[in-house]
């Protein structure tokens, strides 16, 4: 699964408080707060479900099938579903080779004989 890092603002007081409930749980905070992440997403979604939105009006019945799916699943059966997603994904994408552009304008691009010397108009500058 691929993980960004989020940077949040939290009081002093909140931050302490959390990061030693999470220790006692044995849990990092960054673990804590993606579960709560997490729920967040999971109650909005379920709320959703009957709103109409643009943004899955454009899913194939094949994707609406597969996003209703996932949704009635439990949240670690839906990570095992997104891996197997990402590993099918890896597998059939067309990694398109890198072509060298070394050497692309050889004998093109010339640097003058006298490049490293001073500038006229810096003379009034130089010892």
């Amino acid at each position: 699964m691929n993980k960004i890092r989020v940077n949040i603002t939290v009081s002093k007081d909140v931050h302490e408080k959390a990061k030693f409930f999470s220790a006692k749980e044995g849990k990092s905070l960054s673990e804590n707060i993606e579960d709560l992440l997490g729920q967040y997403n999971s109650e909005r979604m379920e709320s959703v479900v009957s709103e109409p939105i643009t943004a899955y009006s454009t899913l194939t019945p094949m994707q609406s099938s597969i996003l209703n799916i996932c949704r009635q699943l439990p949240p670690e059966n839906q990570s095992e579903v997104e891996h197997f997603a990402e590993f099918l994904l890896s597998k059939n994408s067309n990694h398109k080779k890198k072509i060298s552009l070394y050497g692309v304008f050889k004998d093109q691009i010339f640097m003058s004989d006298d490049f490293d010397e001073p500038l006229e108009m810096f003379n009034d500058y130089m010892p």
